[in-house]
């Protein structure tokens, strides 16, 4: 029997979000600490812009991902999970660790289930 939410895809998709979240402030830390050391303080500045980036795009993903939780219409549904496709994409290339790729492949499955989701 099929629920009346998108409950797999809200609770993939969440704990991607979650976990992409996690990757994208520990590499923020990690390439702010790059920015001070003499040499490749000029490596850090860029990866600080990804990271800065990567912390937007999981903040987003996980708004979606708490929204699709509430969602029962199949339009809205299917629009969320689409969104969060193209979001998953773009996290794995603003996040250096890929949101330790776990991250990534949750929310990707989780956005691809919230596309197939039939009330």
């Amino acid at each position: 029997m099929q629920s009346k939410t998108p409950r797999g895809a809200y609770i993939l998709s969440l704990a991607g979000s979650v976990i992409i979240l996690v990757s994208a402030i520990i590499e923020f830390v990690f390439s702010a600490v790059f920015t001070f050391i003499p040499f490749i303080g000029l490596l850090g500045i860029p990866m600080v812009i990804l990271s800065i980036i990567g912390i937007i795009i999981a903040v987003v993903a996980l708004v979606l991902s708490t929204r699709l939780g509430g969602l029962t219409n199949e339009g809205m549904v299917h629009t969320v999970g689409a969104v969060l496709l193209i979001i998953s994409i773009i996290s794995f290339f603003t996040n250096l660790m890929g949101g330790f790729v776990l991250g990534f492949l949750l929310l990707l499955i989780g956005s691809i289930m919230a596309l197939t989701w039939k009330p």
